[in-house]
């Protein structure tokens, strides 16, 4: 009977350690999608990609819209979370030019050519909306026009986002500023 009752006690200690002992096997998937990352002294608009880099989309630094409660880090929060929507839902395939309530915005497409089925953020007025969309994002610095669908400044431009979020490499692009 001691015998038995020492084989139960070693049976249940050992159950015990194993089920309390941590699995390296397992690792917590890195979640990917875009945020607005506020740590650096400039709002950035950053894409965490599958393999768990933050890769910088937008810097935000210009104040023009502050005074409508539209400062860096509320638009830097704020476009942040409409392309993680727009990622989530899969319409973040293209950027391209657009107008809502009558202002001149960049908009997401699903596809190119397509029409704007999202703003992502307005743009000041006056300001050349082609240049911007091809300054707009910073992982384009060095490739300005290259991902553009267009031949003329005339055209409106589409610049293809599938690329850029399905990348399986980090990037070491230089920040555009808005």
């Amino acid at each position: 009977m001691k015998n038995l009752l020492n084989n139960t006690a070693l049976f249940i200690a050992t159950c015990f350690v194993a089920t309390t002992q941590p699995s390296f096997a397992q690792q917590t998937p890195i979640p990917k999608g875009f945020r607005c990352d506020t740590s650096a002294k400039v709002p950035t608009t950053v894409y965490q990609n599958s393999q768990g880099q933050a890769e910088p989309w937008i810097v935000w630094q210009s104040d023009y819209f502050s005074g409508s409660g539209w400062n860096p880090q509320a638009r830097c929060k704020e476009v942040s979370s409409r392309l993680e929507t727009y990622r989530a839902e899969g319409k973040l395939k293209y950027a391209t030019l657009g107008t809502e309530n009558n202002q001149p915005v960049i908009c997401v497409a699903s596809k190119n050519q397509g029409p704007c089925e999202g703003m992502i953020y307005t743009l000041k007025p006056g300001q050349d909306g082609v240049a911007t969309l091809n300054n707009f994002f910073a992982w384009a610095s060095g490739q300005e026009g290259i991902q553009s669908n267009y031949e003329s400044s005339t055209e409106v431009p589409y610049i293809n986002l599938t690329e850029q979020l399905d990348k399986k490499k980090g990037n070491a692009a230089v920040d555009r500023q808005l």
